[in-house]
């Protein structure tokens, strides 16, 4: 009996959380879909755009630029955190975490400072005679990414760190003590047994890229708009409610299901 009444205890745990959602998501939804006259119609007309597909496309295509340069940096900063001291731990984690203690907007001036056409990188390449003219680094999706690369990198870096810590460095030690290569190494043991953090980040940081707006807007402009901004468009400027609905369900279909892709892929290269 207190085995299944602790089991009645923990699926009670997540009630608040799923009663928030319920009400202040799915509800507001279906209220706009219902309100909308001919809302079927109204999403395959949106969704059926040119501009929407290439919105679209484009909010995959820097989702998957911030997973993919989070990884590159990730993979080789987390192995070294571990192997160092718990001060060298704390240090690297303050830093890690800093651009989430900032405003969002001074976060992307301090972008704007930097890859402006008076910036420090063109008056640094202009001082080297590098360039003839400023180069244009503001106002395009290498800059969004950037600045989504500054703000997301955290959720890969924890995960991944966890699951070195997890692994211990006894493991690598052997491997290497066998005459295993670096890259052996990597792709036998620390990748394979880091995928299930490694899967966490890469989920959260394409969630977060598809929904987020104040970056993309400040460093990317009108001209690389994503989804998030295609919402804001239809809500503040066309007054499309039909349309801005359309919208976000498809950021939710797609933040849903690249979530449970990644859980089920995870789970069965887990398993193998």
């Amino acid at each position: 009996m207190e085995v299944k009444s602790g089991r009645v205890k923990a699926y009670l745990l997540p009630l608040p959380s799923l009663l928030f959602i319920l009400v202040f998501l799915v509800l507001s939804l279906l209220y706009v879909i219902f309100y909308t006259q001919n809302f079927l119609q109204t999403f395959i007309g949106t969704v059926a755009k040119d501009d929407f597909f290439y919105v679209f496309l484009r909010t995959i295509r820097v989702g998957l630029m911030v997973v993919f340069g989070a990884t590159l940096l990730a993979y080789p900063l987390t192995y070294y955190v571990n192997s160092s001291s718990s001060s060298v731990k704390t240090f690297f984690k303050i830093i890690v975490f800093l651009p989430l203690m900032v405003n969002p907007i001074v976060r992307s001036y301090g972008w704007i400072i930097i890859l402006g056409r008076e910036g420090l990188i063109n008056a640094l390449l202009s001082y080297l005679n590098f360039t003839v003219e400023p180069l244009r680094l503001l106002y395009t999706e290498f800059a969004m990414e950037l600045g989504l690369l500054e703000l997301f990198f955290p959720f890969m870096f924890i995960p991944l760190l966890s699951s070195m810590e997890n692994l211990g460095n006894e493991v690598i030690m052997a491997a290497k003590s066998l005459g295993a290569s670096g890259l052996r190494v990597f792709f036998n043991i620390i990748f394979p047994l880091t995928l299930k953090g490694y899967l966490t980040g890469l989920t959260v940081i394409l969630a977060g890229c598809a929904s987020a707006y104040v970056t993309p807007t400040l460093l990317g402009g009108f001209r690389n708009r994503t989804l998030s901004m295609l919402l804001y468009e239809y809500i503040e400027i066309r007054f499309d409610w039909g349309a801005a609905t359309a919208t976000a369900l498809v950021i939710l279909f797609t933040v849903v299901g690249v979530n449970l892709f990644f859980t089920k892929f995870g789970d069965y290269l887990v398993k193998r």
